[in-house]
Order: structure tokens, then sequence, then C-alpha cells
């Protein structure tokens, strides 16, 4: 995927249909964006301490010089955040220690293990027939983890677990003895006996040609290699537990409907789930919300999850969000979404409550600023109300028509009567509130089918929350929990020798989602005419409404691509492979060659 020979150009094309994500290699670092703010690297703890002592993250004109040895510049990676909080390993291994126990006598890759706090607790935790650390650093990190080196089985590799050639080295029977390649009908199964950890987490980020992020690079292709058996993935589905900076999960684990990518539904398609083990409190500074009336409900059905399986968050672990559902769980509050009025968080909304609490003490005049910020945040409060008052009011027309629908005993002519009326209903309104309406319903859409279609919503239980001072430099991380499943074997089908069914998804889902907001039988026939009529009267899921289906014909309420869950993907690309007429592989290649050279923000995982 990527090659470096010193300063030689390179060429990248992540949309190539020959796009192979184990063939990368690299020869060089990355360059990260910004130096490391000074405020970031205040040491908490013997480990912490232990690193700043380095002087490698100390700027260099703050390093004192006593004498020659202390004169010679730190060797290694300034951009590395390690884990330093004994006390948050140990609440871990308490919180979901019970699902780790399979891995109990397992060999473990353990990537970019650094300080090495978090192997040591999972060495003590799981306790490996066999512990490959591959760190690049190893000189800098030597002293850091002579303790786990000490110890039986325990192996360091001075090598980059994230350049897959040096990867695929240690992928051997002399490292990994009890490993077998299984046969292609085995491929599909859990293999418990190998797991791997890896500590991606870099602070800044580093941008890597149409990556903002390299740790987002390193996700989508540890997500890639578990469709086609690469890398670990070779042995069986493996599970991962990867630890990032808090913002750069957002690409595999969105919050909302319109943070959904590339890696994100590619993730749907291959991951049985993916667990936010702990991570940063509050908002992803994100510019995308949705109504609050779904995070509420999201999180009374989390908590209630964690209720049943009789989960216990660490002391101080818990999130505002949980303490509220717990709340919420008491008073036994309504919070079920679209059956109230939908409100969305915004900054001045906060500015607003700190003024009239201020003017309650303090009456302003009405020449004041404060006074006038205040009236003027009061209308725009009263205004967006009255707005999402009718939004409401079309989400209960909508729901009727659905509900109708259901029941199976609508007179003729019923139910296009209603979907008319609800069509003029929404045409009354301004086109900038049809799309703010339309962005809420899909949302919405989102959260109801069963199961909920963001995998965030189906979380079994809520993240542990972290304090920057548990890493080192302090910039938060999160530990991503990532268990493959079975991918729907068209998938895998791709190359040369096989019938390209898995090259050709790779081709349609991104002539669709270049079209996201369409109808999904115009998008079809603008990829190949006459595909929405052999395949939209045989798509099942596309209309089953329990599960992410859709059968209203209102204009602008209908299925779109960037609706459609997992398994919606893999049947439509079932019938696309079942339909006689549909074009060959290089036919479909030349029809989405030019989508694909400018949608980079549709493969490029955000």
């Amino acid at each position: 995927m990527f090659h470096f020979r010193g300063n030689a150009r390179y060429t990248f094309n992540p949309r190539s249909i020959f796009y192979r994500p184990p063939t990368i290699v690299l020869t060089r670092r990355t360059v990260a964006s910004t130096p490391l703010d000074r405020s970031a690297i205040t040491a908490s703890g013997p480990v912490a301490e232990k690193l700043a002592a380095t002087n490698l993250w100390t700027p260099k004109g703050s390093r004192e010089k006593s004498d020659k040895t202390s004169q010679r510049e730190p060797t290694g990676d300034k951009t590395r955040v390690n884990i330093v909080s004994e006390r948050l390993c140990d609440n871990i291994f308490s919180y979901v220690g019970k699902s780790l126990r399979r891995h109990r006598g397992c060999d473990l890759i353990d990537i970019y293990p650094g300080a090495g706090l978090w192997s040591q607790k999972l060495h003590d935790f799981i306790e490996p027939r066999s512990h490959i650390l591959m760190e690049p650093d190893a000189e800098l990190y030597k002293p850091f983890l002579k303790p786990l080196l000490d110890q039986p089985n325990t192996t360091l590799v001075p090598a980059s677990g994230l350049v897959w050639r040096e990867l695929n080295s240690i992928l051997t029977p002399e490292y990994l003895p009890h490993q077998t390649i299984p046969d292609a009908a085995k491929l599909s199964r859990r293999n418990d006996t190998l797991l791997v950890t890896a500590n991606i987490a870099f602070h800044p980020q580093k941008r890597f040609l149409s990556f903002t992020s390299m740790a987002h690079l390193v996700l989508y292709q540890f997500i890639e290699n578990i469709r086609i058996s690469g890398l670990f993935q070779r042995y069986g589905l493996v599970r991962m537990l990867i630890w990032t900076r808090h913002d750069d999960k957002y690409g595999i684990l969105p919050k909302v409907m319109q943070k959904r990518k590339k890696l994100a539904l590619d993730t749907e398609l291959c991951c049985e789930w993916v667990h936010e083990v702990c991570g940063r409190e509050g908002p992803d500074n994100s510019w995308y919300v949705r109504d609050s009336n779904l995070d509420e409900s999201s999180n009374l059905a989390t908590w209630k999850r964690m209720s049943t399986a009789k989960m216990r968050i660490p002391e101080g672990r818990s999130s505002e969000g949980l303490k509220e559902a717990r709340l919420n769980a008491r008073s036994r509050k309504n919070l079920t979404p679209g059956k109230r009025i939908p409100v969305f968080k915004r900054p001045y909304k906060d500015v607003l409550d700190k003024l009239e609490t201020t003017h309650e003490i303090e009456i302003f005049t009405q020449d004041s600023d404060n006074y006038k910020s205040m009236r003027n945040y009061r209308w725009r409060a009263n205004w967006e109300e009255k707005k999402h008052r009718r939004m409401l009011d079309l989400i209960k027309n909508y729901d009727a028509i659905n509900t109708l629908y259901r029941s199976g005993k609508a007179a003729p002519g019923e139910i296009e009567a209603l979907e008319r009326e609800l069509q003029e209903n929404l045409e009354d309104n301004p086109k900038g509130f049809i799309k703010e309406f339309v962005t809420y319903k899909d949302n919405l859409h989102y959260y109801r089918q069963d199961p909920p279609l963001l995998l965030w919503d189906r979380r079994p239980y809520e993240p542990m929350v972290i304090k920057p001072e548990e890493f080192f430099p302090n910039i938060e991380c999160s530990l991503l929990d990532i268990q493959p499943k079975r991918v729907n074997p068209l998938l895998r089908q791709t190359g040369e020798g096989s019938n390209r069914a898995g090259d050709s998804f790779e081709l349609i889902l991104s002539s669709l989602m270049s079209h996201g907001t369409i109808p999904i039988s115009q998008a079809l026939d603008a990829l190949m005419p006459g595909a929405a009529d052999y395949i939209m009267p045989r798509w099942r899921t596309a209309r089953d409404l329990r599960h992410g289906g859709v059968v209203t014909n209102v204009k602008a309420m209908g299925l779109t691509p960037r609706l459609l869950n997992a398994r919606q993907w893999e049947e439509l690309i079932e019938l696309w492979m079942e339909w006689p007429f549909r074009p060959d592989f290089y036919e479909l290649v030349a029809r989405t060659h030019d989508e694909l050279a400018i949608e980079d923000n549709i493969m490029a995982p955000e």
C-alpha cells in the first residue's frame, strides 16, 4: 500500500481496486503537526516520573546539563503517549476482566508497549504462554520493560509492529509455535488462543497522506485485515485491545450518524463488537450533535444492560451520563425518542443559563450588553423550540403511517392519503428546515432499529472515565476492545481467481455513499441502469421496518444509502451478484472511476 525508499517519490490510492492492506511498507517516520504543549508533561506517579527523567519530552531549552552524559540527546518517538496509572489498569481488569478470562494461557502480541505498565498488568492477568513485545524504541524502554522481560516466554523484538513487513516477520512458527493457519472453513472461527494489544496513541496526531491521523490508518488496516484474513487474522478471528487518543476513536466508533464513514461501516460488517472500555468524558467537540433524547435513552439502555449483567463501575469512574441514567431509571421518566420534543445541545444555551442565573441576583438594565445578549439568546431559544415542535409533529405523522402499515388493516388508499398530507406539511417549510428535519429523522432511524445501527448505542457498559494525569504526556486516551466476527463470504471474494464480489462491493459502496442522501433506487440506477428494477423488489431488509427498512414514499423521507445498515449492505451485494445483467467487474470499474477519484472523504476514515 505504502512504498518508501529513502527520498523516492511515491503514489497512493486507497480506493484502488488492487489495494491490499497487508502490503504496507514504511521505511520512514511520519511527522507530527505541532509540538507538545508544556502543560501536558506533568509527571504523576513513579512510571511517569521515570519517563520524565529521560528528558525526551522536555523542551531542549529547559533541559539541565550537569555533565557530558546528561548532554546526550535522548532518542525515541516524542509523540508516543504512555499509560502510567496502575490504578487505571487495575480498574480495567476489575471492570471487564471477566470477558478477558477466556484468553488465559494464550499467545500475546504486544505492539508499542512503551513504558510497559499496561503490558505488565495484562501479562499478570492473562498469564500468556508467550508474550511478544514489538518495540521500535527498544533501547529507550528496556529499563522499563526489564521486569517483564525477566519472566519466561517473554520476547522483545526491536521492530515496529505498525510496519506490516516487520509484523509479518513474527507471525511465524519460530515466534508462535502454538499457532497454525486453519483451512478456509475455519478462518471464520474465533481464536481465543491469540490476543493482540497495541498502543497507537500519538500526540500530536501524525498526519499521513490523505489520513488526518496515523491512528486512523492503523485502525483502518486492522479492520480491513479481518475481511481478508491478513496479518494475525490469518489464525482465525483474533481479538484486539487498542489504545488510541480520545479523538481517534470516532472513526471506528461514531456517536452520531454524520460521523459514520467508511471505517465505521467496515467495522459493522467485520466486527461483533467495538467497546470503549475507558475514555474521556464529555462531548467529542464535533460540529455534529443529535437529539439529546437519543443520548439519554442510550445511556438508560446501557445502564439497564449493566444492571442485568451485574456490572459495577469502579469508584470514581462513573460518567455524568451514567449518573443521570440511574436517576431517570428511578423516576421512570419516559425517554422514548420521537415522543418528546427534540433537544439539541448548543453552546449558546450554557451562556443563556449563566446570564439568567446572574440576572436573578443582579438585575440587568435594559441598555446593558448582558441584557441584550440574554434577550437575543432567549429569542433564539424560543424560535428553536417552535421549530423542534414542528419536527416532533412531522415525526408523529410519519410514525402513524408506519404503524398503520405494520397493522395490515389500512383501507384502500388510506396510507397514500396520509403520505400526501405529510408531503404537503413537509414542503410548507423552508429547505433549511427540511434538511435539518431529515437529519434528525435519520439519527432517530439509526437508533430505533433492533439492534441500533451504531455500535456505540449497542454498548453493554458505559466507558470508565479517565484523567489526563493517568497518561504521560497528559493526553486523554481510550481503550477499544475489538472482537471480529464472521464476514459475509462474498466480501472475501477479492482479486484474480475470484468472482470479484468483494472488489465490486467496494466500488458499489463508494459510489452509493457519494450520493448518500438521494433515494436508494436513484443511486442504484445512477450506478447502472436497470439495477433498481431488479434489486428493489427482492430487497427484503430494505422494507423491514423493525430492522432498519423504510416503506414510505414521502419525498425526502425514503431509504437512502446513508441509512443502510450492515445486513442491508450484505443483502445488496448478494442481489447484485444474482442480477443476470450486472456489468462485469471491469465495466463497473470504468463507471465508478471518476467518482472514486474525487470522493476522498468517503474512503479515508475520519
